[in-house]
């Protein structure tokens, strides 16, 4: 039983160490989109700038961790819709710019804030 135990967490840890890796690529990416495509209205940091009206929603903080917390996937696909399908007159569509797996990586992006 001990054998098996570690050999399935050397596995899982070197399945976790590329994955990180590999999302690293992803994550600059994703910066780079995001500085950009969305830090004009939403700021660098999810703050959105004052002069912007009407003003953007907050990316960051307490309530966006709690909404991804207890939302999960539900509130990622709504975030997605947002950025591919835009909102009301203010936000716009991205998707004739960014690719499906962009779009993902900025979601992922405003997961990190």
């Amino acid at each position: 039983m001990i054998v098996l135990f570690s050999i399935v967490t050397c596995q899982s840890s070197q399945t976790r160490t590329e994955e990180l890796s590999n999302s690293k690529v992803a994550d600059e990416e994703a910066d780079l989109l995001w500085e950009q495509k969305c830090a004009a209205c939403h700021g660098l940091d999810g703050t959105p700038n004052d002069s912007i009206t009407p003003k953007p929603r907050k990316l960051s903080g307490f309530g966006l961790k709690m909404g991804f917390f207890f939302g999960g996937n539900k509130m990622r696909e709504g975030i997605f819709k947002t950025i591919r399908d835009g909102k009301n007159q203010t936000m716009p569509s991205f998707k004739d710019e960014l690719s499906e797996d962009q779009i993902r990586a900025l979601v992922k992006r405003i997961e990190r804030f």
